[in-house]
């Protein structure tokens, strides 16, 4: 049955996407009869119902690869794919992929010599909104300060992180025609992607999750993986890893130690199009974005497009995004993060250079910066139960967070962080005089990069911090100076020249951490 605008769906007209007629589309949230999942947390066995790429970049010489795998043979799954900017998680471009069982989609990212933005581009053979002939995708800038320049916001596209998330499954049969299932589903390498399955998913004006089933949709069961590469594409240097990955679980308690298994989330489904909610309330149910909530004075309007997010509640023990993204904190959150650097110069007889990333996957559902008309007036505005603020509620990790309006990127928003060394003999970073737990400065952007001792390895430029290790290699520490614990991700990435055969290497490492129990970082 079709209900009013205020029930847990709501339409909007599809603009711009291909398809035929004046259709509606359709949006899902809530739990169904098959949901089982009542929390979310992370899984170190990396596959689950998100994925989170830690950092993306199209600087100077840098490309990246990535995909997204569904290991699922039984279900298809409707992903939203989205890329947002390193300074302060703005939406810099986003997309649904339909995956059939077992299928994967790839992605590869680049600058566009044209405007100098970020530009997406794929060889893969399975169904998008935007479809084929849309591809391939220039990164979008219409959420950034409009006082930047040209140059300044092509930049801001150019590095990043990005979000995956299952939206909601598409279980079979996959060969009744007319079905999304069918349009899915790949014959000889390719799927159909036909266009009649899409206006039957996309051609309603409100359906609750007991009538998803109707337009070919179940609730997400997970089952996602991922794995991203950062090139280097002249010295034929590589960096990569596994996407983090989130999974919705019937785990219950609140002890982190309990090992998550995968159950069958909320539905969490929205459209494709650039159209207006028009339901205020569904919006703050449904993200946990200062930006988009109650209260702010961002100037933003909400669109279809904004939903789902990471903040977007997948279990039961959530009434709303904002208890949701309380939770991401938990799963994700560390003490300090450790890891290696080895720093040589390019005067060595094998150079050795090491970036370190450091990714904040929450930081924008807790906290964001909202430009104003200018950048003296830019502000940071925060989450709270009510919609957003000009000042923190107690609990938020972010609340000791500063900006900085003077940067020549623009505005940013800066975590009080302490970085301290150690070389290998046991000699460790000193200031005033004695042993010191490090040198503290504020880092800027939501993902943020570290060089030691030189240039940056992966040509970061929009958020990069050069700092000074206490020798040419050892290991060492970065803590938000107030003790507070900070959810990150992020790897160390480590370039090594071989200058007698013309040799070049990439070596990449996943942070360390101490446990969240920890009280006091040793």
């Amino acid at each position: 049955m079709k209900k009013s605008i205020l029930a847990i769906g709501a339409a909007a007209v599809v603009g711009g996407l291909g398809f035929a007629g004046a259709a509606h589309a359709v949006a899902i949230f809530g739990a169904g009869s098959n949901t089982t999942a009542t929390r979310v947390m992370q899984t170190t066995g990396n596959i689950g119902h998100h994925l989170y790429t830690p950092y993306f970049t199209a600087q100077g010489d840098m490309a990246t690869l990535f995909n997204i795998t569904n290991t699922d043979r039984t279900n298809g799954k409707a992903v939203k794919v989205r890329f947002r900017g390193a300074a302060n998680s703005d939406d810099v471009l986003d997309f649904t992929v339909f995956l059939s069982p077992g299928d994967v989609w790839t992605g590869s990212v680049s600058r566009d010599q044209a405007t100098g933005r970020a530009v997406i581009s794929t060889p893969d053979n399975s169904c998008t909104i935007p479809p084929a002939a849309e591809w391939p995708g220039l990164f979008k800038t219409s959420r950034l300060a409009n006082y930047l320049s040209e140059e300044v916001k092509a930049a801001n596209t150019r590095e990043g992180y990005i979000e995956v998330l299952n939206m909601a499954d598409i279980p079979g049969p996959f060969t009744t025609k007319g079905t999304l299932a069918y349009g899915i589903k790949h014959v000889n390498g390719v799927a159909p992607c036909d266009l009649l399955p899409y206006e039957d998913l996309l051609s309603t004006d409100v359906v609750e999750p007991s009538e998803a089933g109707d337009y070919g949709l179940a609730e997400p069961s997970g089952g996602l993986m991922g794995s991203w590469a950062v090139f280097n594409q002249a010295r034929l240097a590589v960096y990569s890893g596994n996407q983090t990955a989130l999974v919705a679980t019937p785990t219950g308690g609140t002890d982190e130690s309990l090992t998550p298994y995968h159950g069958v989330g909320k539905f969490a489904f929205a459209p494709q199009t650039e159209d207006p909610i028009n339901n205020q309330a569904l919006v703050d149910l449904n993200t946990a974005d200062p930006l988009l909530r109650t209260g702010s004075t961002s100037g933003i309007t909400p669109l279809w497009f904004d939903l789902p997010d990471m903040s977007t509640p997948l279990g039961t023990n959530y009434a709303n995004a904002v208890a949701q993204a309380a939770e991401l904190n938990l799963t994700l959150r560390k003490n300090a993060i450790y890891n290696d650097y080895v720093a040589t110069g390019a005067t060595a007889e094998v150079p050795m250079e090491t970036d370190w990333v450091v990714s904040q996957p929450t930081r924008r559902y807790h906290a964001a910066v909202n430009y104003g008309t200018a950048a003296s007036g830019a502000v940071i505005e925060w989450t709270t139960a009510a919609g957003s603020a000009k000042t923190p509620e107690t609990g938020n990790p972010y609340a000791s967070l500063t900006i900085n309006r003077t940067l020549a990127q623009g505005p940013q928003s800066c975590l009080s962080v302490s970085f301290s060394s150690a070389d290998r003999e046991e000699k460790f970073q000193t200031a005033g005089g004695g042993f010191s737990p490090g040198v503290t400065s504020p880092y800027c952007g939501e993902v943020f990069t570290v060089s030691f001792n030189g240039a940056s390895v992966l040509q970061a430029a929009l958020t990069n911090r050069q700092v000074a290790p206490v020798g040419e290699a050892g290991w060492a520490r970065l803590q938000v100076a107030d003790g507070l614990h900070v959810p990150v991700v992020g790897f160390a990435a480590t370039s090594i020249q071989n200058q007698a055969i013309g040799g070049n290497y990439g070596m990449t490492l996943p942070h360390r951490w101490y446990g969240t129990n920890w009280t006091t970082t040793p």
